[in-house]
């Protein structure tokens, strides 16, 4: 049986704990460990998070800042459960760990996971001992608790933090482990049922069989399940049915989760794993795809193997005139015409937005209105100008996930049909198509009445149960034609953008295959576009241009509070992270509202939205100042903005010099173009078709 000491002990910390306050975690956590005879873990956690802290100095004199590959979680890879064994007597799993591994991946000692576990030095099991077993989910519990509690602190920088919250992760990982291995021995447990006539002859002094049975061994055999939970183990019958549904598979999804969400692992919400739908295999996933009513694209992008480093510096020998449609800013050609591109011809429907690509673009001739009404003239116009290579860029909204209500009565949705009725009439060497992440798989069934929705019914009738990718491949591939067409969806962060925007994009072209750029090993991370830059307050004014903040609202009052709460937001943070009374109702409560962006990952996507304080992670990182706050507690300064988009030394035209949120709207919506270089780079002209630059390109 169980020392009681520790059957209390292990109570406490699984039940009552989760409820105290982060001294009562420390003082917790140093009663157990000091039963183990050693130093104060509290001490040496705080000792290793320096050691962590002078490591990410280092690693910031290196100029190491991108954190690790991008997407996912940065230098943390989770402990993997090696094998699983079968116990002979009771054919139930035992619970093994790989005791090098999960010392390399985590701050968790090779001596202390000996400690804590049995078996040799390479493969260490879960204690199946109820003693040690107790023991070892009290210690990693404790662990887990007190640095839970120390992440969440916001005196502590964080870096610390975010060495605290690793290490709750891994010793929050080792506890689950080990109520997984407790709930297996809990079904050892055997229930007894039906009449005990041995216990009967125990007790029966008219009997000839007196004192023919052992009275305590009986008594003992004879408990009940409750009773052996409650005497041997501790516990009562919610948590043992808790702890015998607790799975490995349900651990490591865990994990996965609180690493995704920078979150401390919780059996409860483990456990929750259990009322979801179970995940489909792929092949599962390509049966459910093929037998339902909506089809799905199917493509492999053909890359190039050539880094940008050595691409970045060609020049073409002739000039290729271009032609631009749906321009919006036009701003993806930003680095074309260093590089021999030449826009000599585009279209946009707002006629103010035209009017800014003009006097971007002096070269190119810019019709205003919608495509359909200058169809006829841009057809003509293309030709006489000779243009060898479209870029098309039409908008996007029918077809992001957050469609507007009426999209299957908006008139944008069917422009793609008049794309390709245009390209059979000009007929380009090069296209470039760019649009959202879905639109390639955007598909309308046909077993879905549309009879009252006449623009989706027309695209539904020349989809005929196609994908839109699907539809762009039959019909420019055709034998009269003849494009090599390459279809690509990739994030803008692994091509010289310090943003994560994920888009799709067709490469179209009868000269050869137009390969896909080569992508950059990690992401371009945030601090590597704006970091030089000074800190900013709202209301203020650097003095460099377009690096001033707006105020945080008209009334000071609430500006104020507002910029009191931004100031206690941590880096890469919501509002609602901040102590209770750095919080505002309303702000910052759902998703990334009010959140602050990361210094040493991509930004997020820059939005129309972009300069809106409650808008979806606006706001600069900031930097933590010597009494505990944070600095720039305030949306991305239009320059900044700029900088995310890899708009480097841009000008906005004299006349738009005072219309900043619509600048900033057009911001939201370009293609970006450092992504647009490095494409165009790969424009199949053979080798001979370029020279060199004399001079690094702007």
């Amino acid at each position: 049986m169980a020392n009681k000491a520790t059957k209390i002990a292990a109570n406490q910390n699984g039940e009552i704990l989760q409820n105290a306050s982060g001294a009562d975690f420390q003082a917790g956590y140093a009663e157990v460990t000091e039963t183990r005879g050693q130093s104060s873990a509290l001490e040496t956690m705080l000792d290793r998070a320096g050691e962590f802290r002078k490591q990410q100095a280092q690693n910031d004199n290196n100029g190491d800042n991108n954190g690790g590959d991008y997407p996912g979680p940065a230098n943390f890879g989770c402990p993997a459960v090696v094998e699983n064994a079968i116990d002979e007597e009771n054919s139930l799993p035992q619970v093994y760990i790989d005791i090098n591994e999960v010392a390399k991946k985590t701050h968790i000692s090779k001596k202390e996971l000996a400690e804590l576990c049995s078996g040799n030095s390479k493969s260490v099991s879960i204690p199946t001992d109820l003693t040690d077993l107790t023991k070892f989910i009290t210690v990693s519990q404790g662990h887990a608790s007190t640095a839970g509690a120390l992440a969440k602190r916001k005196i502590l920088p964080p870096e610390t933090r975010t060495y605290f919250l690793k290490r709750a992760q891994e010793y929050g990982y080792l506890w689950l482990k080990g109520e997984v291995q407790l709930g297996n021995e809990i079904r050892k447990i055997v229930t007894r049922m039906g009449k005990r006539t041995d216990l009967e002859a125990a007790n029966d002094n008219k009997k000839k069989q007196k004192n023919t049975a052992d009275f305590g061994k009986v008594l003992t055999e004879l408990r009940t399940k409750k009773e052996i939970l409650t005497e041997d183990y501790g516990i009562g019958n919610t948590q043992a049915r808790q702890l015998t549904r607790l799975t490995d598979e349900l651990v490591e999804k865990e994990l996965k989760y609180a690493v995704a969400n920078n979150d401390t692992l919780s059996r409860n919400h483990a456990l929750s794993f259990l009322s979801q739908p179970p995940e489909l295999t792929d092949e599962e996933k390509e049966e459910a795809d093929t037998t339902g009513a909506k089809a799905k694209f199917k493509f492999e992008t053909i890359r190039s193997t050539i880094p940008f480093e050595q691409r970045k510096k060609r020049k073409l020998k002739q000039k290729i005139p271009y032609c631009h449609l749906f321009a919006c800013a036009m701003s993806d050609g930003y680095y074309l015409e260093q590089h021999g591109f030449e826009c000599v011809l585009a279209n946009e429907r707002e006629t103010d937005i035209a009017e800014y690509c003009a006097l971007m673009y002096p070269k190119a001739e810019v019709l205003d209105n919608d495509f359909r009404v200058r169809y006829n003239e841009l057809v003509k116009k293309f030709k006489t100008k000779k243009c060898e290579f479209l870029v098309i860029t039409p908008p996007c909204q029918t077809f992001c996930p957050q469609k507007p209500k009426n999209w299957r009565d908006d008139d944008r949705l069917t422009l793609i049909i008049d794309i390709v009725r245009f390209i059979k009439e000009t007929r380009p060497k090069h296209i470039l198509l760019e649009n959202a992440k879905a639109f390639f798989s955007f598909s309308l069934p046909l077993d879905e009445d549309l009879t009252e929705h006449p623009i989706a019914e027309k695209l539904q009738k020349i989809l005929n149960g196609r994908t839109i990718g699907d539809y762009l491949r039959d019909e420019l591939t055709v034998e009269d034609l003849g494009y090599h067409v390459n279809f690509a969806i990739e994030d803008s962060c692994f091509y010289g953008c310090a943003q994560s925007r994920v888009r799709s994009i067709m490469l179209a072209s009868t000269e050869g295959v137009w390969k896909w750029p080569c992508a950059e090993e990690f992401a371009m991370s945030l601090w590597e576009a704006i970091g030089h830059l000074p800190s900013l307050e709202a209301g203020e004014d650097s003095g460099i241009p377009d690096h001033h903040a707006k105020s945080l609202h008209s009334d000071p009052i609430k500006a104020a509070k507002i910029a009191e709460a931004l100031a206690h937001t941590s880096t890469g943070r919501c509002p609602k992270d901040n102590d209770p009374r750095y919080q505002l109702p309303g702000f910052g409560f759902f998703g990334a509202k009010g959140a602050r962006k990361f210094w040493d990952k991509p930004s997020n996507t820059i939005d129309t939205g972009n300069g809106d304080v409650l808008g979806l992670r606006t706001i600069h990182p900031g930097r933590l100042r010597k009494d505990g706050t944070y600095s720039d507690a305030r949306p991305l300064t239009l320059l900044e903005v700029f900088l995310v988009n890899g708009l480097e030394n841009y000008e906005v035209p004299d006349k738009f010099k005072n219309r900043e949120n619509f600048v900033r709207n057009l911001m939201g919506e370009i293609f970006l173009p450092k992504l647009c270089e490095r494409i165009c780079l790969e424009i199949p002209v053979g080798d001979d078709g370029w020279e060199e630059m004399d001079t690094d390109p702007e």
